[in-house]
C-alpha cells in the first residue's frame, strides 16, 4: 500500500502535461502512486502519459472512453490503494516537499483531510511567470489547528477547491464520498468539497502554499463562457445528496443554499455576456424555490450580497444591464493604457491584483510600487517592486497608476503627490472594491 495515491484526470492536455507528472515524479516523498485517468482525450495525452508509467513504476495510465470528469474522478478513487487520496489536475504542478508536508500533518493530528494554501500562476507577456498565493481563509484562526467543520461554519465559507490536500482513503470510502456523474468537466468539484466539509470530523489548514494552479490555460473550465447551468445542476444534486440525510437536515440545507448563492455569483463571473440574462432569471427562480422552502439562512448573507440578491430578484434583465455595462466600463478604461503599476505592495495590492485579474488585465501590469523598498518585498505575484520614484517621466505617460493603500488619509496623501509629480493617469483602488463579483 502507498502512503498517498495521486490521481490525475486527464482530457486533451498535451501542452501542460509532462510539466505536471514531472512534479509529481519529482515529489521528496517516494511512497506515492500516481493513477492517470485520461478521458478518451485526442491528442497526445495519452501517449505522454504511457511515457512517464514506462519510465516510473509509480505511474499507473487507465485508458478509457470520454466520459466527463466526474465519472473520471470515480475510476480513479476506485483504483486507489493509499493511505490517503491527493488530486493534481493535468494542467497544474505541484513544488516537491508537497506531498510529504501534506502526509505528516495528516498523520500527526490524525485529520480526516489536510489542506494548504496555493498559487495561482501564469505566463507573463515577456516570457516570465507571475504567481499569486490564495488564502483557504482569510482568518488566521483556522490555519494550523484542527477542527471540525459543521462546529465552525465560517469553513464553508473557505477558497473552494479538492486539489491543494489530501483525504484519508478511508474517510472518504466509509463516507461514499464521490463524483456527481454529470457530463462535461464544470463543477463536479463542488460536491465533492461539499461533502468532504460536511462529514469531516477532523480537519487542518496549512498555511503555506503548496500548489500551483494555471491560469492561463484556454481550455480549462476556469475560462469556459458557455457551460451556463452546470453549477445549477451540481447544487440540484447536492441539494438531494443533503435530503437524504439521515436526521435533522436544516444546518447542512442552510450551508448547501449558501455555497449555491456563491458559486452562482461565481458563474455569472464566467459566462459569456450572451447567457448572463437568462441565468439572472434562474438565479431567481433558484433563490426564490429555496427561500419558500425554508433552506437559506440569509443571516450568513453579507449586505452586498443582500443588496445585489434583491436587485436580481426585483428586475433581472436590469440587474444583468447594469453589471455588464458596469464591467465594461472598467474593461474599456483600462484598455487605454499600455501598462499598470499597483501602488502598494500589502494585502490591498494584492485586492487590486485579484480585481484585475477578474478584468482580464494582468498582462499589463508592469510593477507594483512603493515610497521606499526597506521594509517592503522584492516581489508580488511574480511582479517586480520598484520604488515609484524611479519611474520615468517617459514610461508614465503610458501607464496607469492604481494606489492600492488601506489607510484612507495615506491613499490620498499618495494620490495627492502623484498628482503634484505631473502624473496624468491614477485612480484609487478603492474603486475596484466596489464593484459586483
Amino acid at each position: 500500500m502507498a502512503a498517498i495515491s495521486i490521481l490525475v484526470p486527464i482530457y486533451n492536455v498535451e501542452m501542460y502535461l509532462e510539466e505536471c507528472l514531472s512534479s509529481i515524479c519529482a515529489q521528496t516523498m517516494k511512497d506515492i502512486e500516481i493513477i492517470c485517468i485520461d478521458d478518451g482525450s485526442t491528442d497526445s495525452s495519452g501517449i505522454i502519459a504511457d511515457r512517464f508509467a514506462a519510465a516510473d513504476h509509480r505511474v499507473k495510465v487507465i485508458h478509457k472512453s470520454n466520459t466527463g470528469y466526474g465519472h473520471n474522478m470515480n475510476v480513479g478513487l476506485d483504483a486507489a490503494h493509499g493511505e490517503y487520496i491527493g488530486i493534481v489536475e493535468s494542467d497544474d504542478m505541484i513544488p516537491k516537499a508537497m506531498m510529504q508536508t501534506l502526509y505528516e500533518a495528516a498523520e500527526v493530528y490524525r485529520a480526516d483531510f489536510v489542506k494548504a494554501d496555493f498559487y495561482n500562476f501564469a505566463t507573463r507577456a515577456d516570457g516570465g511567470r507571475w504567481k499569486h498565493h490564495v488564502r483557504i481563509s482569510s482568518n488566521m484562526h483556522y490555519y494550523n489547528r484542527v477542527f471540525c467543520p459543521l462546529d465552525e461554519v465560517d469553513s464553508f465559507l473557505f477558497t473552494m477547491n479538492i486539489w491543494s490536500g489530501i483525504y484519508r482513503t478511508e474517510f472518504v470510502r466509509k463516507n461514499n464520498i464521490r463524483f456527481n456523474e454529470t457530463p462535461g468537466a464544470s463543477y463536479q468539484d463542488n460536491g465533492f468539497w461539499f461533502k468532504t466539509f460536511a462529514l469531516a470530523a477532523r480537519v487542518l489548514l496549512l498555511n503555506t502554499p503548496l500548489y500551483m494552479r494555471r491560469w492561463d490555460n484556454p481550455s480549462s473550465s476556469i475560462g469556459c463562457t458557455d457551460n451556463v447551468y452546470a453549477a445549477c445542476e451540481e447544487y440540484d444534486l447536492i441539494r438531494k445528496w443533503v435530503k437524504d440525510l439521515p436526521g435533522n437536515r436544516r444546518r447542512y440545507e442552510y450551508l448547501c443554499s449558501e455555497a449555491r448563492i456563491r458559486n452562482y455569483f461565481f458563474t455569472i463571473n464566467r459566462i459569456s455576456d450572451n447567457y448572463k440574462e437568462e441565468f439572472y432569471k434562474k438565479f431567481r427562480e433558484d433563490y426564490l424555490m429555496l427561500l419558500d422552502a425554508g433552506e437559506i439562512a440569509e443571516t450568513r448573507l453579507g449586505a452586498s450580497e443582500r443588496e445585489r440578491i434583491a436587485k436580481i430578484v426585483a428586475d433581472p434583465r436590469e440587474a444583468c444591464e447594469r453589471e455588464i455595462e458596469e464591467r465594461s466600463v472598467y474593461i474599456k478604461m483600462l484598455e487605454q493604457y499600455k501598462y499598470i503599476v499597483i501602488y502598494g505592495a500589502g494585502k490591498y495590492g494584492q485586492k487590486v491584483w485579484s480585481a484585475l485579474v477578474w478584468l482580464g488585465a494582468i498582462r499589463r501590469v508592469a510593477y507594483f510600487a512603493v515610497t521606499d523598498l526597506k521594509g517592503n518585498p522584492s516581489e508580488m505575484c511574480g511582479i517586480q517592486v520598484v520604488r515609484f520614484g524611479e519611474l520615468s517621466d517617459e514610461f508614465l505617460k503610458e501607464t496607469l497608476v492604481i494606489v492600492a493603500l488601506k489607510d484612507e488619509d495615506l491613499r490620498n496623501s499618495v494620490i495627492q503627490r502623484i498628482h503634484d509629480a505631473g502624473c496624468p493617469n491614477y485612480m484609487d483602488g478603492e474603486v475596484l472594491f466596489q464593484m459586483p463579483r
